[in-house]
């Protein structure tokens, strides 16, 4: 995979048109900002994004649905005592 700087993309554009699967750098803060994929290989890597996308908003609702639970048991604890 090929590494290009934010201001070698800035300074020529054109680069766009010749990457497949780039890690996109920022030089300056030694930092990746992220990656960029072709379009052209879209069609395969879509349906993993999309997979992924559905396992980590189903982790969160499960998640959350053991807090509300864990919030109800609070509530319905009762000793007894008026």
């Amino acid at each position: 995979m090929l590494t290009y700087g934010v201001t070698d993309i800035q300074n020529k554009p054109s680069l766009m048109k010749i990457m497949d699967v780039a890690e996109i750098i920022d030089r300056r803060a030694h930092t990746t900002v992220g990656y960029f994929i072709s379009s052209k290989y879209e069609s395969f890597i879509l349906p993993i994004i999309e997979k992924i996308d559905r396992e980590e908003k189903l982790a969160k609702l499960h998640k959350l649905r053991n807090h509300q639970d864990l919030e109800f048991a609070e509530l319905g604890v009762n000793d007894g005592l008026k």
